[in-house]
């Protein structure tokens, strides 16, 4: 402790003020990308009307120890749904709803659990006139019937209001119509005096669009060159969730954005779809690599999880408020107060269930360890992947590895792990090495290894379409099962990425998760070695002429789900698959490695993931530390940004003070891209090579303290980075700092 704390005086010293005005050249295009009101369901749901909701619930259709299930009806539409409220152990509660008779069964990423959640069995229900209660000391849910609003209240009163401001909304499925053929006449007795439905506004004409235009607007929808036939049609969830007595809350990665979450009432929502963004903005609530709809409340006594588990493009608004509007006047009758500070959120998801959770705390280590009771602890990864990883695009050819790797020793700087971008393989044929580059990859692997060094390579999910390649013919006739991905009209879904024309391997099928880790055997992945690792990029899926870089969202996945269902598991399934596949070649005996880049809810039981493509500009270091605890929060503890930025060249300084920061996050990897200036740590001169090395050193030192963090959250989830406030919650001077935190609970 006395060696870490004089280095880091000595390091502290050597840290002058930095201006952070200067502004990055960014090229991210924007028009690639959704607005909300680019966004079919997106629009329609945020167009809502508030504060006043058409659904009521009915008597209770089940009862039991643990849990109440109802249905809730529609004041003036036929539709039925059924909802579900269950006490889980250790103060967490599970919502869902959906259609009661669906057309189509709706999608639920179940393999996201880590167990099956074990519930609580030990709650009182009541009933009177206008609700039901269900009571779990210290906490207890009442269920409001007409209109229908759920609150959750803890120790410290009402904590959470679903429903508060009537924005529940589940679009029930129907059968696509036909616009050649004319509407049945109407019931008189359903229509209104002025010829409209009652309660409802008649609207004749939006901006000179047609009924018929706006009905089929909600089944079929175009972006740019690309169109979505939506099958299946309108079939989007919305719920509006407050949480009362806070003002602040966290979560929702992955955003480049500010640690504390901001309102979206002048701008787009938060938005949650996997997407490769080139060279991404900062304070922006675009979608980025990967989505957890996980958002955290806190308060001085009080601390809130909640996480809306789907898979689905999803988009949350947020506003703060402490106001005397209906919504405002009901909340503060419920905790005897005047004014009540709360956050009103608005979450919308194009399809899939309503499944909500609410960790309930109080304390941050509880809501952390009931999050790992449904969702799992973190994995505990080898050791040396939490020390120093050297990477770029690309490491020229073998004698540039190991030239490399000689550099380390004579500059006396350690390091575990060198990689491997695509440049190393046979023409972006993955599994491969490109034979005049790597002729002997087995002896290069090797050569690192009597070092105790390793090495990963780059796999991406899609694959070359090459009816000479062994492995691209192995997958399209694959017998038993589809192994690649459909298109609608269920011939093999093709695009195009690095590789030129590509097929895509269907990670949600378990039959091509296993297929796909039967790669990874040393007898099938030749020149391969215990040593060699893996790197999963580009899993969003990346297609690079498809509808915002990615995939069709009517694309076909095993059982007939619709991409759009599935879309923010693809990498996640992708990431496990290649896990398991590492597993399968050690027979079990050796702990995995795969980094990820997409990722979603379960994704932190796989491997670590890092923060994409960022930039060399002190702008983006100082955005990496509040995307870092985003994500930490949000129960994803092993993460890290690529020290130095991605795109561009860092001066020396910044370089510097990259490295600085960043030994002291969880996963530490330099790269660069194929386009930026070599900077290895001794390419720019002696006294930076010297500072470097220096902090470098320090990762080393910290090494055994650092696992003991892993360990923990192997156990429980436990934070490895940690606002400032996660364990002084009492001290809202913290609640806004974002560029502090501590490593474990002693650093």
């Amino acid at each position: 402790h006395y060696f870490i704390q004089s280095n880091l005086r000595e390091m502290i010293l050597l840290l002058p003020l930095v201006s952070l005005l200067i502004s990055p050249s960014l090229t991210v295009d924007r028009k690639n990308f959704k607005r909300c009101d680019q966004s079919g369901f997106c629009k329609r749901l945020r167009g809502l009307e508030k504060d006043n909701s058409p659904y009521y619930t009915t008597p209770p259709t089940q009862i039991n120890s643990s849990s109440i299930t109802f249905d809730i009806r529609h004041e003036t539409k036929p539709d039925l749904l059924t909802a579900t409220i269950r006490v889980l152990k250790d103060h967490t509660v599970r919502i869902s709803a959906q259609e009661k008779d669906p057309i189509h069964p709706r999608y639920s990423p179940v393999d996201s659990f880590g167990e099956a959640p074990l519930v609580d069995g030990s709650c009182d229900l009541s009933h009177s006139t206008d609700s039901s209660t269900l009571t779990f000391p210290p906490n207890k849910i009442v269920i409001n019937h007409n209109p229908l609003r759920v609150d959750v209240f803890s120790k410290e009163g009402l904590v959470a209001s679903l429903n508060a401001r009537g924005l529940f909304h589940i679009e029930a499925q129907k059968l696509k119509p036909d616009p050649s053929k004319p509407e049945p006449p109407k019931d008189p007795a359903e229509e209104s005096e002025d010829g409209g439905e009652e309660g409802v506004e008649e609207e004749d004409d939006i901006g000179g669009i047609s009924d018929e235009d706006i009905l089929m607007m909600e089944w079929e929808e175009d972006f740019k060159s690309h169109h979505d036939s939506n099958p299946r049609g309108p079939r989007a969830i919305s719920l509006d969730v407050s949480f009362t007595g806070f003002d602040k809350v966290y979560g929702l990665p992955e955003h480049a954005d500010t640690f504390p979450l901001k309102s979206t009432k002048d701008t787009d929502p938060y938005r949650l779809y996997n997407l490769d963004v080139f060279e991404y903005e900062l304070h922006n609530p675009m979608a980025l690599y990967g989505s957890i709809p996980y958002m955290y409340a806190l308060s001085p006594l009080q601390s809130v999880g909640m996480m809306w588990l789907n898979a689905a493009e999803t988009w949350v608004d947020i506003s703060f408020s402490s106001d005397k509007s209906l919504v405002g006047r009901v909340l503060s009758s419920l905790i005897s107060s005047d004014e009540v500070s709360r956050v009103d959120t608005h979450w919308m998801s194009e399809s899939g269930v309503l499944d909500l959770f609410l960790f309930l705390g109080p304390a941050p280590r509880d809501v952390t360890r009931q999050y790992s009771h449904v969702f799992g602890p973190s994995l505990l990864p080898p050791l040396f992947s939490i020390a120093y990883h050297q990477c770029r695009w690309n490491y020229n050819d073998q004698q540039d590895v190991l030239t490399v790797d000689e550099n380390f020793d004579k500059h006396d700087i350690p390091v575990d792990v060198i990689w491997l971008d695509i440049e190393h393989t046979n023409g972006k044929r993955y599994f491969t090495w490109d034979s005049n580059k790597f002729p002997d990859s087995h002896g290069m692997i090797s050569a690192l290894s009597k070092k105790g060094r390793n090495m990963v390579t780059i796999i991406d999910p899609h694959i070359k379409v090459d009816s000479g390649w062994n492995l691209y013919k192995e997958a399209r006739d694959h017998g038993q099962c589809s192994i690649f991905v459909k298109n609608k009209d269920s011939k093999n879904y093709e695009g195009h990425c690095w590789p030129g024309t590509s097929s895509w391997v269907d990670y949600t099928s378990p039959c091509a998760r296993e297929w796909w880790a039967q790669q990874f055997p040393y007898d099938k992945y030749t020149g391969s070695t215990p040593n060699l690792f893996t790197w999963n990029d580009m899993n969003e899926p990346s297609v690079f002429n498809g509808p915002e870089v990615t995939m069709h969202k009517d694309a076909l996945h095993a059982e007939g789900w619709e991409h759009r269902d599935v879309h923010n598991m693809f990498g996640f399934y992708m990431h496990s698959a290649s896990r398991d596949g590492q597993v399968l070649r050690s027979g079990g005996q050796a702990r995995p490695f795969v980094l990820s880049r997409a990722f979603f809810v379960g994704s932190h039981r796989v491997g670590p993931i890092w923060t994409g493509d960022n930039h060399a500009s002190w702008e983006h270091l100082r955005m990496s530390l509040p995307m870092l605890l985003s994500l930490n929060i949000a129960g994803y503890p092993f993460v890290g940004a690529d020290t130095g930025g991605f795109f561009g060249n860092p001066e020396p300084e910044l370089l510097v003070r990259w490295y600085q920061s960043a030994i002291f996050t969880p996963f530490f990897r330099a790269h660069a891209h194929i386009d930026t200036r070599r900077r290895e740590p001794w390419l720019f001169g002696e006294e930076n090579t010297k500072l470097i090395r220096s902090a470098i050193v320090m990762r080393y030192q910290i090494l055994p303290y650092l696992y003991t963090q892993f360990y923990h959250a192997s156990v429980d989830n436990t934070l490895i980075i940690r606002p400032l406030w996660f364990d002084a919650p009492s001290d809202t001077s913290l609640y806004s700092n974002e560029h502090e935190f501590m490593l474990g609970d002693a650093l």
